[in-house]
């Protein structure tokens, strides 16, 4: 059976107040992958690449490389990211150019501003929460 393919547009995509809280800190892998490069020609660089994988996880609508490239066309997406449109390309192969291991530091900064939650209380009896874990 075949299904037809939708196209994206801007006003069902979310998330992208986040972006804001998270951008600076992938400026710092904005080279990583480039030392390939030895034509000087990459368009998508690791800090865009990383932006367009949350905005995938942020929406349910990306369901695949094809719909994120499809999203990487929106001029929303390029303005609020900061991102070319992205070639198909160029996103399939970024997996083996970029070092996944370059973000443990950005994830640890982030770890670093998370509160404790106020009101574990609501949490006790979540279904499916091991009797191990404290509240």
């Amino acid at each position: 059976m075949s299904h037809k393919r939708h196209d994206l547009e801007e006003h069902q995509l979310q998330g992208f107040k986040y972006f804001k809280a998270i951008s600076k800190m992938l400026e710092a892998l904005r080279d990583a992958g480039c030392q390939r490069d030895r034509a000087g020609n990459r368009d998508l660089h690791m800090d865009q690449y990383i932006s367009l994988m949350l905005l995938y996880m942020f929406n349910p609508l990306c369901t695949s490389l094809r719909s994120l490239q499809q999203a990487s066309q929106l001029t929303k997406v390029q303005r609020k990211l900061g991102v070319p449109r992205a070639s198909l390309g160029s996103l399939s192969e970024a997996s083996t150019v970029f070092d996944s291991g370059l973000m443990l530091e950005i994830m640890d900064q982030l770890g670093d501003q998370l509160k404790p939650m106020t009101h574990p209380d609501k949490l006790k009896d979540l279904p499916g929460l091991p009797s191990s874990v404290e509240l």
